[in-house]
């Protein structure tokens, strides 16, 4: 039945034929609905096949070293249905956004170009493929972000981006070359069957600058500025790029999993990297007062979870949070227009002190008892740990809020909240580590500062929801606001990076002129 694989090339073949669409408007608008519908049909065969008829790589065109390929397993699959149907929702979203505007076909054009490109990089089966893909979204995105060119703020923020992603496509090379000429060959399947005969230095070497790659991608420190400045773009880049494209170091991470898993440096690499981020992002996210800033930064700390994740071998946990992600980052991008700030209620002020109080023990018992219903431990599965503590801490800021409003009915809500997102919980990890338990590695037996780390980083993430909780009662101390400000602006690390891109990429003078007035 291989030839029934064909049907999943569909999915990027359609976006590159609406991506050459001629003609105005309503063509396009046309057009754009067939294509997310084919889309959207083909990712869903994507994952099936592989589920049904087993993994599989088809040759398309050409062969080894220069060919192109399609390959079918379940990674490949969940990626592909996700995008078909996070590309049907911005398809969609984007006919009425921008109706009107003279340039809509122009940026639906744009818009599939990058799906398709997305797609053909999820369906690749050669390392040739993978790469051109890589590069033709990584530029593909950067038109998206120059599409309102008139904003400087735009203009900045997709110059930061390209400088970034040179790097991390310059990463990305060095290893795919490495990978080719130690195995003799570019095909992705045989390149992870072979990754334990490699010769040690090519492997290490291999695997350290696959995480650079995804490090540079994925928006972590201190790369991370680019991302925060993406709002001046059109909303459906917006929702695509957290929903979407900023995942492809996650996915570079999870097909190369056989490659990272034995490779202590560079699973630490991704550790170290990742919790950091994870912490950060979650620390500023709480000062934001912009809907879209605040959900910048919880990108970013999401994707340091999910390096942090791959670096703690949680390969399953680390797919599951990169398709919740993507579904909840897309929901709150295209409906953040209807948001509005809530304030704390005088109750919840007052009671504030009494709540932290009672936080703690909460969340060591609500993490304890999860860890224990699922089997885990630090030094057994260290990454699905994490995950689970980062829900434990959720579900209790969910209940502590719902105590302070002091309503039966907001605490019967809460607590009805909390197990049904147990047992989702518990159902998606056993859903996706069975899924995956033929194409991604087990994870490996974890260190003692994997083990540290861990920890480390759910003690951190508990003292931060404690500091949301007190927060309102320290408004008026100047040692607050001071702290307040620095946190609030990133710790600067963004004015640094606008300096440093500036420097490599000079501005116009208008430019130049308010980023210095601003400065």
């Amino acid at each position: 039945m291989a030839w029934l694989v064909w049907f999943a090339a569909l999915a990027p073949l359609a976006h590159f034929t609406l991506a050459l669409t001629p003609g105005g408007a309503p063509g396009v608008l046309r057009a754009s609905r067939i294509t997310a519908l084919v889309g959207l049909g083909a990712g869903a065969f994507a994952l099936a096949y592989p589920l049904v008829f087993g993994s599989l790589t088809l040759p398309l065109v050409g062969g080894d070293p220069l060919g192109l390929s399609l390959r079918l397993d379940p990674l490949s699959g969940v990626m592909s249905a996700l995008i078909g149907f996070i590309g049907w929702v911005v398809l969609g979203y984007s006919r009425n956004y921008l109706a009107g505007d003279p340039r809509q076909a122009q940026f639906l054009r744009t818009l599939s170009l990058t799906l398709g490109l997305v797609q053909g990089l999820v369906l690749a089966g050669d390392l040739l493929q993978l790469v051109l893909c890589w590069i033709g979204a990584s530029l593909a995105v950067n038109r998206l972000l120059l599409f309102r060119g008139e904003r400087q703020a735009a203009v900045l923020a997709a110059r930061k981006r390209f400088l970034v992603s040179r790097l991390a496509e310059a990463c990305l090379i060095l290893a795919a070359v490495m990978m080719w000429r130690a195995t003799g060959t570019t095909d992705i399947a045989q390149i992870l069957e072979r990754a334990g005969s490699l010769p040690a230095p090519t492997l290490s070497l291999a695997a350290l600058l696959l995480a650079l790659s995804a490090v540079f991608s994925s928006a972590q420190l201190p790369f991370h500025g680019w991302i925060l400045e993406v709002m001046e773009t059109p909303t459906p880049v917006s929702a695509l790029l957290h929903a979407g494209v900023v995942n492809a170091g996650g996915f570079l991470m999870l097909r190369f999993a056989e490659v990272l898993a034995a490779q202590p440096g560079a699973l630490l690499l991704l550790i170290v990297v990742g919790a950091a981020t994870a912490i950060f992002g979650s620390l500023v996210m709480l000062t934001q007062t912009s809907v879209k800033v605040g959900l910048a930064y919880s990108t970013i700390a999401q994707m340091g979870f999910m390096l942090l994740e791959c670096g703690l071998g949680a390969f399953s946990a680390a797919l599951l949070h990169i398709v919740a992600h993507s579904l909840y980052k897309a929901h709150a991008f295209l409906s953040a227009g209807g948001a509005a700030a809530h304030g704390s209620t005088p109750r919840a002020r007052r009671h504030a002190p009494l709540a932290a109080g009672l936080a703690l023990p909460l969340l060591v018992g609500a993490a304890a008892s999860l860890a224990a219903w699922i089997g885990l431990g630090p030094a057994k599965d260290p990454g699905v740990l994490v995950l689970t503590g980062v829900l434990a801490l959720g579900l209790a800021r969910v209940l502590i809020y719902a105590w302070e409003c002091g309503s039966r009915t907001m605490m019967a809500a809460g607590l009805a909240t909390s197990v049904l997102a147990v047992a989702g919980y518990g159902l998606a990890q056993a859903l996706f580590a069975q899924l995956v338990a033929g194409v991604l590695p087990p994870p490996p037996a974890p260190s003692t500062l994997a083990v540290g780390v861990s920890i480390a980083a759910l003690t951190l993430m508990a003292g931060l929801v404690g500091l949301q909780l007190v927060l309102p009662r320290a408004d008026g101390a100047t040692g607050w606001a001071r702290a307040y400000a620095v946190v609030a602006n990133g710790f600067y690390l963004n004015t640094l990076a606008n300096r440093w891109a500036l420097r490599f990429w000079p501005a116009p003078p208008k430019f130049a002129a308010q980023d210095g007035a601003a400065q």
